[in-house]
């Protein structure tokens, strides 16, 4: 038993605990093919493959049947079968009958989320899953709150055509002023308000046949490929132009498409006259539809994603049921192609063209034809609803057209040179596009007709319109110096002429000023001189009547007081002589001061007449200079509206020049910037394209390592398990072996017993056999003596009991001799048992050593596959960070690119 005490120390070692031992492994060969052999052999097998699937062989049963594969490696939920046999869809299956156990579907479910392994050395196999999670909650038919748009986007065509062809699909966005146009490999993005190029999106699978906006405006689907070759649909993201689904690998291009409102499925159709409905999250193809017998041409999921209308090129129109693929409505009334259907925005109205050349409306209660009207002579080509339930539509006739839906003619468009091919309307900008065979595109204001611009399909290189801009920006450089030095010119003549007359101008208004302030003057010393003049002859006289009365009054002081002297006591008098020599005195003091007044007064007459004089003067001098300045103005003034004239022209010339280079010089500087953010954008997605590449074969080569390790820890985990039944083996096999040899001597003792019972047995029987004889020897000699003593009763009752003994021991005979027959098979039995309780004995013995060269052997592998478990952990460990640097470096980049576009 030494070796069961080496198995605590190996469990120990492993680097993965008891308690988190590797789950079985579920697998092809030993769980599930049981399963299909009870369940689905009897229609699934390889004489008799329903649905062109055979579910009795792995590579058969992972190659899928006629619908595609049906298993989807590491995710149950996503693969067909597991849904059919959940009856999720439709066939259920088993058909007509109710689910398989619950436990075989539980077994079905874990071999296909544990990677679909055929065998117990398989290794599980990657999931082919998309990543795509575009479902919506429901079909998005309301504007959404942010309207998606364009962020910044190359512009680089990927080729060049100098010719235009036959324009192949068009579309606008249901919510933002954007449209998209088919061109050869490529499909170009405007704004429909401006008409500006906003995008380039290319397209390398061939020409784009079909364009469709999902109904939130977010994604755009193009169908299309390279006719009688191959053929696909892709979607982008508006915002960032980045491709995001490709789906279907058709033989032939795809001419049909679309996807639904809750952009969980996109359908396609081409030549090869069979509708596909695939599950954007899978990439899985769902449905086959089979009844169209000519080409599809038109394909259109309702607004509320139930219902998908098709048609085909023979006039037949389906309507089928989205997500079941079921047929729901035949409508019949078109007697040739359908190249165009359209649904109303409530999903109870489809509208149709054909190349019967009708418009027809059909509502989807039972399909029947509401309206139809002939709208464009040798056929309609295409129509489509607008948001407020008018029709646009064109056609053979040339004519694109809009009508109400009772098939009155609302505004007939200026007619094509050509057919008009293609038909789509802009809500958000009520404009009308269309394109004919020639490749011209027009955009109409839908509200009078007016043509305002048209849209380009074959856009020139950037290097292309590089060069341009600079021969366009070098004609104008040279145009501009003529121009400017005229400019000058006429510019220096005008100031000139401007400056002179601003001088006579001023020279008028300062003489005019001076004269007058002159003339004021003048006036003010006029007036000055008269007032002097008056005061002068006012002082003059008062000087002159003083001079007169002074000395009269000084006469008459004199003589007063002279009186007074003479009559001293005459007091009055007295006092009369003191009033007249008072008086007399101030007379004298006022003609003093007289006197100087008028000499004052005539000072100042004398300087007032001076300043009348120099004023007279200077106004006449200022008149004169005012008179000369006028003169000036008069000569100058005819030559202002020459100059202005010859300036604003030669301005105009030169704000128009000017304007031409500043506007040649913006055109080279945007297609310069143009380039430069073109070979940064397709940089950097090459940078991304080959993080992505790394990325994918770092995570390979984890996964390899990965399973490496698993391998390597699930063989060390079975050795170790082997090891333990082994032991487990050994010690029941120590234990029979054991218990063999007791049941040797056991047996053994029993055959001694056996026999000496069947001895026993055998002395009975000759014991009995004697007796009997004897007996018989009496019964003779009573017989003998009866035949002499008749009618002896004593005889008579000793005869009796005679033959009574005989028979008693005739039956004991019999019983022992059953008895010895059976003390003889036992006997023998026991011998029996001996040598087979030797023989087993002798086998467990000889498993003994076997057994324990297998313990030491797988004893002494494990440290190897310990040692594999651990470095091969250790490797895929050791690698994850090689994982995680090139997501960082994905996600670098994305960011860069991001971050290119204006989105962060």
């Amino acid at each position: 038993m030494r070796y069961l005490t080496l198995l605590p120390l190996l469990l120990a070692a492993t680097f993965v605990a008891a308690e988190e031992k590797t789950p079985p492994k579920i697998t092809f060969d030993e769980h599930v093919k049981p399963i299909f052999q009870q369940k689905c052999a009897s229609c699934h097998n390889p004489d008799k493959k329903s649905a062109d699937l055979d579910l009795t062989n792995y590579g058969n049963l992972m190659q899928g049947g006629a619908s595609g594969a049906v298993i989807e490696p590491g995710d149950a939920s996503a693969s067909y079968l597991y849904k059919l046999v959940m009856h999720e869809e439709e066939p259920a299956m088993p058909p007509e009958s109710p689910k398989i156990e619950d436990a075989m579907i539980e077994t079905l479910r874990k071999w296909i989320d544990g990677g679909v392994l055929e065998n117990s050395g398989s290794v599980a196999k990657e999931s082919k899953k998309k990543k795509f999670d575009l479902a919506l909650a429901a079909p998005s038919t309301e504007r959404p709150a942010e309207v998606p748009m364009p962020a910044k986007l190359s512009l680089q065509p990927v080729l060049f055509t100098p010719s235009r062809t036959a324009i192949d699909a068009l579309a606008t966005s249901p919510w933002a002023p954007l449209a998209a146009v088919s061109s050869q490999k490529q499909v170009l993005l405007y704004n429909t308000q401006t008409l500006e190029l906003l995008g380039v999106l290319p397209f390398p699978e061939g020409t784009p046949r079909v364009l469709k906006f999902s109904r939130n405006g977010g994604l755009l689907l193009c169908g299309g490929g390279v006719a009688g070759a191959s053929g696909r649909v892709v979607v982008w993201n508006i915002r960032t132009g980045e491709r995001i689904i490709e789906i279907g690998d058709e033989l032939d291009e795809v001419l049909a498409a679309d996807i639904s409102s809750d952009q969980t499925l996109i359908a396609l159709g081409g030549p090869l006259k069979v509708v596909r409905i695939y599950a954007t999250e899978t990439g899985q193809l769902l449905h086959e539809i089979r009844k169209h017998t000519d080409w599809i041409t038109s394909l259109e999921f309702s607004p509320d994603s139930v219902l998908l209308a098709s048609g085909d090129r023979n006039g037949g129109l389906q309507v089928w049921e989205g997500w079941t693929g079921r047929e729901y409505l035949t409508l019949k009334g078109h007697t040739a192609g359908v190249p165009s259907v359209s649904w109303r925005s409530d999903s109870n109205i489809l509208a149709s063209c054909s190349e019967d050349s009708t418009i027809r409306l059909w509502e989807m209660e039972n399909g029947a034809e509401v309206k139809n009207w002939g709208a464009h002579g040798g056929g309609a080509l295409n129509v489509e609803f607008t948001r407020d339930g008018r029709l646009f539509s064109c056609g053979r006739d040339r004519t694109p057209k809009t009508w109400d839906q009772n098939g009155a003619q609302q505004v007939a468009y200026e007619a094509f040179g050509d057919l008009a091919l293609r038909a789509t309307y802009c809500d958000e900008t009520n404009r009308a596009i269309s394109g004919d065979w020639n490749g011209e595109i027009r955009v109409w204001n839908a509200a009078d007709g007016a043509r305002v611009g048209q849209l380009v399909m074959n856009v020139p290189l950037l290097e292309t319109r590089l060069a341009d801009a600079n021969q366009l920006l070098a004609a104008k450089q040279a145009e501009l110096k003529p121009i400017s030095d005229a400019f000058q010119a006429a510019q220096a003549t005008h100031q000139k002429v401007v400056g002179d007359l601003a001088n006579s101008q001023k020279l008028i208004a300062e003489s005019k000023q001076k004269a007058d302030a002159a003339a004021a003057s003048f006036a003010a010393a006029q007036t000055a001189m008269t007032k002097a003049t008056t005061e002068n002859d006012a002082a003059k006289r008062t000087a002159e009547l003083l001079v007169a009365v002074s000395p009269m009054l000084k006469d008459a002081s004199d003589k007063a007081n002279a009186a007074a002297a003479q009559l001293p006591g005459d007091e009055a008098l007295k006092n009369a002589a003191l009033a007249i020599t008072t008086s007399a005195d101030s007379k004298a003091k006022e003609m003093e001061a007289a006197k100087t007044d008028e000499a004052a007064k005539l000072a100042a007459m004398q300087q007032a007449a001076k300043v009348m004089e120099d004023s007279q003067k200077l106004a006449t001098d200022m008149a004169t200079a005012l008179a000369s300045a006028q003169q000036v103005e008069a000569k100058v003034l005819p030559l202002l509206k020459p100059a202005e004239d010859a300036f604003n022209s030669a301005k105009a010339a030169m704000d128009q020049t000017t304007a031409a280079v500043a506007s040649a010089e913006a055109s080279v500087a945007k297609w310069s910037s143009e380039i430069e953010f073109d070979n940064k954008f397709e940089s950097l997605k090459q940078q991304r394209a080959d993080a992505l590449t790394a990325l994918a074969t770092h995570e390979q080569e984890l996964a390899k390592l990965q399973s490496a390790a698993e391998q390597a820890t699930a063989l060390l985990q079975g050795n170790m398990n082997e090891l333990v039944s082994t032991q487990a083996a050994l010690e029941k096999n120590e234990t029979d072996y054991k218990a063999a040899l007791t049941a040797i001597e056991a047996a053994k003792a029993a055959k001694v017993a056996a026999t000496q019972a069947k001895e026993t047995a055998n002395n009975s029987v000759n014991v009995l056999n004697q007796a009997i004889s004897k007996l018989g020897e009496a019964i003779v000699k009573m017989n003998e003596a009866l035949a002499m003593s008749k009618d002896d009763p004593t005889m008579i009752t000793a005869m009796n009991a005679l033959n009574a003994s005989v028979a008693e021991q005739a039956k004991q005979l019999e019983l022992a001799k059953t008895d010895m027959i059976a003390k003889t098979q036992a006997e023998q039995d026991a011998i029996a048992l001996v040598a087979n309780n030797e023989k087993s004995a002798a086998d467990l013995l000889a498993m003994l050593d076997p057994m324990k060269k297998k313990i030491v052997d797988i004893t002494a592998a494990i440290p190897s596959f310990e040692k594999a478990a651990v470095e091969t952990k250790q490797a895929a460990d050791a690698y994850a960070p090689a994982v995680a640097t090139s997501q960082g470096q994905v996600d670098e980049v994305s960011k860069l690119i991001a971050q290119l576009q204006g989105l962060s």
